[in-house]
């Protein structure tokens, strides 16, 4: 029955007590349940999972439930004021980018927005408490790569402020403590970033960069509200080497915290769990040599050391 409804969810079947090995996948905290929610990604090139599952901080569950369609890379952000998890788009089988909405409330999930003119995958949007709204910028739209921000109040709606440059598969968080949407790195068609941007009451300003040293894609950043920091780990550098690094953005400078914990990988899942104080880190893509494997191994970072967690 358990592979029957795997086969059902479009997914392949995982180990009974945890989401096991993926990459690209959504991983949100959600406060006011005290969840993590995560949801899709791949195991392997090109072949997507539609499986939802939350961690209580024992254990994980699987939720057999319908919901977004197998996919990777979609973007996803707690919504304090609704208390849900929004989702957008993303990209699923043959290669195709979506465009809809869907919010998760702890039992199932909604679809919000079916299609829309906003498509992405390989974005990322984040939380604004002022207005009480959501903001999401870039990634690849199926046919090139996106320098749009998109505001979420209900329904999307672009802005038409100036923005950083078209880039995918960067890392985007929201900083209490300045109030500030911080992005960093990502990539483009030709190249990539290492730029610092922050986005305020509607406008981005260029805080710092580039630094040929600190370049990423495929990196997550998360803000440590215990430390009142913003986290940066996983991704790959302009030479495609994955990285173990973790690194602290701080202005207009990105600084190294630690080199120790997970192994170099990328396209991972990362959020801050407000009830234990912790950042937490599953899964992502690793290489060995030119083959692409996922990783399912859990960790949690205390402000100076990754421990890895064992359920």
């Amino acid at each position: 029955m358990v592979l029957l409804a795997a086969i059902l969810l479009g997914s392949s079947p995982a180990a009974a007590d945890d989401p096991g090995a993926r990459w690209g996948h959504t991983f949100v905290h959600d406060p006011h349940r005290g969840q993590i929610v995560l949801f899709g990604g791949a195991r392997e090139r090109g072949t997507y999972l539609a499986d939802t599952w939350t961690w209580n901080g024992d254990e994980w569950t699987r939720h057999e439930v319908d919901g977004p369609s197998a996919r990777g890379f979609a973007a996803a952000t707690y919504h304090a004021g609704r208390r849900t998890v929004i989702l957008h788009g993303g990209r699923g089988e043959d290669r195709r980018t979506h465009t809809d909405t869907w919010e998760w409330d702890g039992a199932g999930w909604n679809q919000l927005v079916s299609e829309n003119e906003f498509a992405a995958d390989h974005h990322r949007m984040v939380y604004i408490p002022d207005g009480d709204r959501i903001m999401a910028f870039g990634g690849w739209t199926g046919d090139g790569v996106s320098g749009e921000t998109w505001i979420w109040n209900g329904h999307w709606t672009r802005s038409d402020a100036p923005s950083p440059p078209a880039r995918a598969a960067f890392g985007m968080a929201y900083a209490q403590h300045i109030g500030q949407v911080v992005l960093f790195g990502g990539m483009w068609i030709d190249g990539q970033y290492a730029d610092i941007w922050t986005w305020q009451d509607g406008i981005w300003k260029q805080r710092g960069g580039p630094y040929d040293n600190s370049s990423l894609d495929h990196h997550a950043m998360v803000y440590d509200a215990g430390h009142q920091q913003l986290i940066v780990a996983g991704g790959k550098n302009y030479r495609y080497v994955a990285q173990n690094r973790t690194l602290t953005v701080t202005g207009s400078t990105v600084e190294s915290l630690a080199t120790e914990g997970p192994s170099p990988r990328h396209s991972i899942g990362l959020a801050y769990d407000d009830a234990r104080g912790r950042v937490l880190l599953y899964g992502g893509k690793e290489y060995e040599g030119s083959e692409q494997i996922p990783r399912g191994d859990f960790w949690s970072w205390d402000g100076t050391n990754w421990t890895e967690i064992h359920p």
